[in-house]
């Protein structure tokens, strides 16, 4: 089924917010990689990604990544009570799931005892945790990194606003204590998995940006006048545009390799990631500084979707790991 192209035609009538997010849920993609039992679709995760490719380009801040496609996964790999309970309602879009792994600081600690599991520790950015109904909260244990699901009300947090139009919170985990069963079935693997499928993911998103960019400024060159015509005939902007398309062109491949990857081994998968979001890294600058400087001051205002899409571009650039630390990984696993 192409879920693409049936959320073009939605989302061009609709806009973000409650709306598009019942949207989701009557395009039937919001339980896409949950098991057939928790009410979904049994789809693998990458599948998932055209309905990243479908938000990003319209600026369409909706936390479908975080909740179905990292936190939903995580659970319905899990199994269990909290998969029965949590997945039919996310697929229904009546609940929502979070995801916070970013650590404050040193990373969070889940020490057992009679109680159940303590958590100590911070998260920080966790997209979309202040509307969630349930959040996957990872911490480290004695025998390795864990996912607990632990319900909103259960978390104090502080939530603010992202530059790139989403919503966040920063987490304090002290003195929450939590039943054993709060601990999803999960090996450390699992968890380093989801993390490289939230980077291919903002990696196909990037790049179906970019392709916008870069059509957005081809078309507004061939109606912006300077010295009387238009600058789509200045030579020195062609080259740019072309420069420009190149660049996305090349995001586009990488980000497919990495969505291929996703099912290869550690190490494989590992690598194509990386390189992905190295070369996004690279290649969203490039195409969303350029797309800004050949609008000229209508590429800062909010007249267009240029600005917003540079400021989405420029978050990817750091989101699930940076450049740098993508490229040492990289460099270590060849």
């Amino acid at each position: 089924m192409d879920y693409k192209d049936a959320l073009d035609a939605r989302f061009d009538r609709l806009k973000s917010g409650e709306v598009g997010w019942a949207a989701l849920a009557d395009a039937g993609v919001l339980g896409l990689p949950f098991a057939e039992a928790h009410g979904g679709l049994g789809l693998p995760s990458r599948d998932g990604f055209a309905v990243l490719e479908t938000l990003g380009p319209r600026g369409i801040a909706l936390p479908y990544l975080e909740c179905v496609l990292l936190a939903g996964a995580l659970l319905d790999r899990s199994g269990g009570d909290h998969a029965a309970h949590w997945l039919p309602r996310v697929a229904s879009g009546e609940a929502k799931l979070a995801f916070a792994w970013i650590d404050d600081r040193e990373p969070a600690r889940a020490e057992t005892g009679a109680a159940g599991w303590r958590l100590s520790g911070g998260k920080l950015l966790a997209i979309g945790a202040a509307e969630a109904d349930a959040v996957i909260v990872t911490a480290a244990t004695d025998d390795g990194a864990a996912a607990f699901v632990i319900a909103r009300e259960a978390l104090a947090m502080k939530a603010y606003p992202t530059i790139d139009g989403r919503r966040a919170a920063d987490l304090l985990l002290d003195d929450v204590t939590v039943p054993p069963g709060a601990r999803l079935l999960l090996d450390p693997d699992d968890i380093t998995q989801i993390r490289d499928i939230g980077a291919a993911g903002i990696a196909a998103e990037a790049a179906a940006i970019m392709a916008r960019l870069v059509a957005d400024t081809r078309d507004y060159s061939v109606q912006r006048e300077q010295f009387g015509q238009s600058i789509a005939r200045f030579q020195v902007v062609q080259h740019r545009l072309v420069d420009m398309h190149i660049e996305a062109r090349r995001a586009s491949a990488a980000a497919a390799l990495a969505a291929d990857a996703l099912d290869l081994d550690a190490a494989e998968r590992a690598r194509a990631v990386s390189a992905a979001k190295v070369t996004i890294a690279d290649a969203g600058r490039f195409v969303g500084q350029n797309a800004v400087q050949l609008h000229g001051g209508m590429g800062m205002t909010e007249e267009l979707p240029v600005s917003a899409l540079f400021k989405r571009l420029t978050v990817i650039e750091s989101e699930f790991g940076t450049r740098d630390e993508h490229l040492a990984r990289y460099m270590a696993l060849s």
